[in-house]
């Protein structure tokens, strides 16, 4: 005898715009769930990648909370912003990863992150909040309205300067 026929609605959302950042690494290279990240970058005009006077750090140490080391062993410090040009007007997602890649103690890193304007991360002390060695995400939701989006590191003062191991940037018309 058949079960019961169960109908379940599936909707597949192709995004018109997608970038995976590793911060701080010099090659390409896949995640755990197979997605693949561009290594990072100085921001070129029509393109994307970091702003200012940054440098790259790195660390053969184990990073916990992760599955995914290779993203989080490389970090780009000292960047005031990633640029993304040519990104469709409507809604992203910006998946950002940070971890310490020294002991560094709380209250010694301590700044803002900005997505297109919007603080988003408040006084994020990475040490603080996952210890060193740790990984960090979090995800937001912008609204992109001129074909650029913008995401800030501002140094608070006293304070050593931002530190960013990914960004990912994902169109979501499925969202708009």
């Amino acid at each position: 005898m058949a079960g019961p026929v169960l109908t379940v609605p599936v909707e597949l959302v192709v995004p018109r715009y997608q970038v995976a950042l590793d911060a701080g690494s010099t090659g390409a290279s896949t995640d755990s769930l197979g997605d693949g990240w561009s290594p990072d970058r100085k921001y070129t005009t029509g393109s994307y990648g970091y702003q200012g006077n940054a440098s790259a750090q790195s660390t053969s140490r184990t990073i916990t909370v992760t599955n995914d080391q290779k993203l989080f062993r490389d970090a780009r410090g000292g960047m005031y912003e990633c640029r993304f040009d040519n990104v469709p007007n409507g809604t992203c997602t910006v998946e950002l990863g940070f971890a310490e890649l020294s002991s560094t103690k709380p209250d010694k890193r301590v700044f803002d992150v900005l997505a297109e304007g919007t603080q988003v991360l408040p006084s994020l002390d990475i040490a603080l909040e996952a210890g060193t060695y740790t990984a960090l995400t979090r995800t937001y939701t912008v609204t992109v309205t001129d074909g650029t989006l913008h995401v800030r590191s501002v140094t608070h003062t006293r304070f050593g300067k931002p530190l960013l191991n990914s960004l990912r940037v994902t169109d979501r018309p499925d969202k708009s």
